[in-house]
């Protein structure tokens, strides 16, 4: 097919530019209104017109956008060295072994770097089913795991939304959880759940095509924070490793602290992988992912090479990551923190018959919002509602999703404190009252008055520019004036 006319398009400005290049294959927070942003600062972001968010959907900016540790770190790698792959350094030897201290001892002993999710879980299936010398993987649903070819076939998105057919080595289960999914109104989940999982194998092994892998998040981000019980996760990766497969656990939207105690989500629970997947956070916005396994999973391939995996500037970044986390007390601020937000907003589900569920653990929560409590029946649209409200009438980004598209998900920054949790359980506690009394209209937001106004889109750069140089007051000129007197 022809292409669109090439100058048609480059006049375009703003939204409108965006909407027609890029936005309509590409998933976009709150699509239907797209948000233009400009700047970052810890658990804030700005529009172009200079209105602070609370941002609670940051799960990239790991430990605060633009970090001024991390971002110093990057600089300064980035004026020494940045090199392709194949080459020996010592930041990247430094920061292999500090991610090797954030897991038990006696689990890993080798790690591969990447530059995203996708490419991680994509290397720890090969990985798996090399060293296995068997194709066929199990994994959990509703999960996303990547969007490679390959990948598709374990991405809901795909698999539900579209006629896209998945390969036929790939197996899934539902996950084992009360209140969504197959299992939701048995007595007995955990117990049915094996029982298919024990099924699924010895059908495998029957039709000569045994298990390879078991691919799961041990805390289901994507498919809307649906956690399995602990007795299901120990038995069920129990079964596979019995078989003769491996156990690999996708840690790359949970990991890293987020729940609070621990580094890594599976060390709640009472099982152990074989394969670790991480990234996403790794970086705090730097293109970083990892793979953590043995040896001898590892040499199972006879050669891997990445261009940039584990670059010096993303490995200098990564270790300014793991450093702030342990400085900054987040393991346990995460819980803390994470402790009061979901008891504040678990308090509302008595207060607010469209809040369903809440669930999660640290700061990583869902809101499963419903048409009414009796009946669990997901409503995408309340959600839809809910959110744009929390944006534009109490600034606070809040998007919804999942595979039903009516979970609000919660996942900020490390640095979210107990002042941004309140301000959080306030919001939703009024917004779900919007939304009872029947309050449809959004706020308009300040960007979408830019662009009916046809405000020059330079003016954002005059007014950073006019910010004074320090100040002590909570005003975004001030707040941002700061922060880039930081990094500087």
């Amino acid at each position: 097919m022809a292409a669109r006319n090439r100058d048609d398009i480059i006049r375009l400005n703003g939204i409108e530019a965006e909407r027609k290049i890029t936005l309509p294959m590409c998933k976009t927070h709150f699509a239907k209104q797209p948000m233009k942003v400009q700047k970052g600062m810890q658990q804030y972001i700005y529009d172009d017109a200079g209105s602070e968010y609370l941002d609670c959907c940051g799960n990239i900016a790991h430990v605060g956008h633009c970090h001024p540790r991390v971002a110093h770190m990057g600089k300064k790698q980035l004026e020494i060295l940045c090199t392709a792959q194949g080459f020996v350094t010592d930041v990247q030897s430094s920061y292999t072994k500090k991610l090797l201290t954030t897991v038990p001892p006696g689990l890993f002993d080798t790690v591969l770097l990447v530059n995203s999710g996708s490419e991680a879980v994509d290397l720890a299936l090969r990985l798996a089913q090399n060293y296995t010398k068997r194709k066929d993987i199990i994994c959990n649903q509703p999960s996303v795991f990547g969007h490679s070819s390959t990948l598709a076939s374990f991405n809901y998105r795909y698999i539900k939304h579209t006629d896209f057919k998945p390969y036929s080595w790939v197996h899934h289960i539902p996950i084992c959880n009360s209140y969504r999914g197959a299992y939701a109104d048995s007595p007995t989940p955990v117990e049915d759940a094996l029982a298919h999982m024990k099924d699924l194998i010895l059908e495998l092994e029957k039709k000569k095509t045994p298990v390879a892998g078991y691919l799961l998040e041990t805390i289901n981000t994507s498919g809307g924070n649906l956690i399995s019980p602990t007795e299901y996760l120990t038995a069920a990766t129990k079964l596979v490793k019995d078989a003769g497969g491996l156990v690999i656990v996708d840690e790359v939207l949970a990991g890293l602290g987020r729940l609070g105690m621990h580094w890594w989500p599976f060390q709640h629970f009472n099982f152990k992988p074989d394969i670790l997947v991480c990234g996403r956070s790794l970086g705090n916005g730097q293109p970083l992912s990892a793979v953590l396994t043995t040896q001898a999973i590892a040499c199972s391939i006879l050669e891997y090479a990445n261009s940039y995996g584990g670059n010096p500037v993303s490995c200098a970044m990564g270790m300014a990551v793991l450093e702030v986390i342990s400085d900054e007390g987040m393991l346990l601020s995460s819980t803390a923190v994470g402790n009061h937000l979901k008891s504040g907003l678990t308090s509302l589900i008595g207060k607010h018959h469209n809040l369903g569920d809440v669930r999660g653990i640290g700061l990583s929560l869902v809101l499963d919002i419903v048409e009414a409590q009796t009946s669990k029946k997901p409503s995408k649209d309340i959600a839809e509602r809910l959110s744009y409200l929390l944006r534009d009438k109490y600034k606070i980004l809040v998007p919804a999703d999942g595979p039903d598209g009516n979970c609000l998900f919660i996942n900020p920054p490390l640095c979210f404190s107990l002042d941004n949790s309140r301000k959080l359980v306030q919001s939703v506690d009024l917004a779900l009252t919007d939304v009872e009394n029947g309050v449809t209209e959004t706020v308009k937001s300040l960007y979408e008055l830019n662009e009916e106004f046809q405000i020059p889109g330079d003016i954002f750069d005059g007014f950073m520019k006019r910010r004074p140089s320090s100040c002590d007051d909570d005003s975004v000129a001030c707040k941002m004036a700061r922060i880039e007197q930081e990094l500087d």
